[in-house]
C-alpha cells in the first residue's frame, strides 16, 4: 500500500494475492478502493482456491476479476487485457462526459446571454432546442456508464458488449459533436476580426444549427447545394454567420409549416453567389424596395424590430457584397448575397466601418 501511495506513474492494474502475511487480500483490497487515485484501477484477484463465498467477499471488497493458483501465463495476460481496456473505455467515455456537460453549460450560458440581443435573435430563438440536443447524448453515455459499471461489479464483460457500448457512445458524440462545433463558431470570442474562410463551410454551420430548430417546426427541409469551386475568401466569419443565419430565420417563419428553404453557391465571373430560396408567402411588390431598411417589419407590431434584413445589408457592405430579394415565379422569395471571389479586406478599415453599422 506504500508502494502504491508513492507511486508517481498510471497505475493501470493491480494483482492482489488473498493470502498476505501482515493483512488480508480483502482488507488491502478495500484500502486500494478507498484511496480516490485507484478508486477506479482495475483489481484482479489471484488465490488457490476461489469459491462463490471469497468471490463475493472479495468483490465486496472492490475487486474486478479473479484468476487461480497456480497462474496460467495466457489466461493472466487475457484476463489483464480485457481488465485495462474496460478501463481505457471507462476512462474515455468518462472524459467525453465531461466535455458534452461543459459544452452543454456553456450553451445554457450563451442562451441567457444572447437570448436579449437583437443581432443574435435566431440563435436565441432555437437555444432550447438546442440544449435538448446536447441533453440527449448526455444521457446515453451516462446510461453507457452505468451498464459498464455493473458489467464490470458481475464480471460479465465480453467483446460483443464493449462493442455496443462503443458503437453507441461514438453515436451520441457524434449527434451532438456538429452542433457544438457551430455553435462554438458563432459565439467565440474572436469576432469582428479578419480570416481566410470559405463561404461553404459558414454555410454548412448555419444549416447544421438551423436543423434543430427545423426539426422542432413542421416538416421544413434544408436543401444545400454547394459549389465546391468557390474557394477561401478574407471575411468576418462570424459576421457573415449571423447575416446567414437571420436569412435562414426568415424564410422559415415565411414558410411556417411545410415547406423548403434551399441554400446553394455558385461562383461565376469572379464573384460568389450565395442563394437563400424558400417555400414561403413571399414579399408584396411595395415590401421588396423597403425589405432592407433598418426598423421595417411586415410582422405584427411587437413581434420584431425590424433590424434582421438591415444586419445583413450591414454585413454585406462590409465585405464590398451586394445582397438582394426578389419573388420566385413559382411562389416564396430568394435572397442573392454576391461576394467578390477574390475578396481582400483591411482589418483596420473594416472595424472602423462595422462602428458605423
Amino acid at each position: 500500500m506504500n508502494y502504491l501511495q508513492a507511486a508517481d506513474f498510471k497505475i493501470s492494474l493491480i494483482i492482489l494475492d488473498l493470502m498476505l502475511t501482515e493483512i488480508s487480500g480483502y482488507e488491502l483490497c478495500q484500502r486500494i478502493r478507498s484511496n480516490p487515485r485507484y478508486r477506479f484501477t482495475p483489481i484482479l484477484i489471484s488465490s488457490g482456491l476461489i469459491d462463490n463465498k471469497d468471490k463475493n467477499a472479495a468483490m465486496e471488497a472492490g475487486a474486478d476479476d479473479f484468476i487461480n493458483k497456480p497462474i496460467d501465463r495466457h489466461a493472466l495476460i487475457t484476463r489483464a487485457r480485457s481488465l485495462i481496456r474496460i478501463q481505457t473505455l471507462y476512462d474515455e467515455l468518462l472524459e467525453k462526459n465531461e466535455k458534452l456537460e461543459y459544452a452543454f453549460n456553456k450553451l445554457k450560458s450563451a442562451q441567457n446571454t444572447i437570448i436579449n440581443n437583437e443581432k443574435f435573435v435566431s440563435i436565441g430563438a432555437m437555444a432550447q432546442g438546442l440544449t435538448h440536443e446536447i441533453y440527449n447524448p448526455l444521457t446515453i453515455i451516462g446510461g453507457n456508464l452505468e451498464r459498464i459499471s455493473l458489467k464490470m461489479k458481475n464480471g460479465k464483460v465480453d467483446g460483443e458488449f464493449l462493442n455496443q457500448i462503443i458503437y453507441s457512445t461514438r453515436n451520441a458524440v457524434k449527434r451532438c459533436t456538429k452542433i457544438v462545433e457551430a455553435l462554438e463558431t458563432y459565439s467565440a470570442e474572436k469576432i469582428n476580426s479578419i480570416e481566410r474562410t470559405c463561404v461553404n463551410d459558414i454555410l454548412k454551420r448555419v444549416a447544421t444549427l438551423f436543423a434543430v430548430k427545423l426539426k422542432m417546426m413542421h416538416s421544413i427541409n434544408i436543401i444545400e447545394t454547394y459549389d465546391e469551386a468557390v474557394g477561401e475568401i478574407d471575411c468576418d466569419p462570424q459576421a457573415l454567420q449571423q447575416a446567414f443565419m437571420h436569412l435562414m430565420n426568415n424564410a422559415a417563419e415565411s414558410i411556417g409549416e411545410n415547406g423548403e428553404i434551399a441554400i446553394s453557391t455558385a461562383l461565376n465571373d469572379g464573384e460568389i453567389t450565395v442563394s437563400f430560396s424558400d417555400t414561403g408567402a413571399g414579399f408584396k411588390e411595395e415590401d421588396l424596395s423597403k425589405a432592407f431598411d433598418p426598423f421595417y417589419t411586415t410582422k405584427q407590431s411587437g413581434m420584431s424590430a425590424g433590424l434582421g434584413l438591415a444586419v445583413v445589408s450591414g454585413v454585406a457592405k462590409l465585405h464590398n457584397s451586394s445582397v438582394e430579394i426578389k419573388n420566385n415565379t413559382s411562389g416564396g422569395a430568394c435572397v442573392i448575397f454576391k461576394i467578390p471571389a477574390a475578396l481582400r479586406l483591411d482589418e483596420k478599415k473594416f472595424t472602423k466601418n462595422l462602428f458605423n453599422l
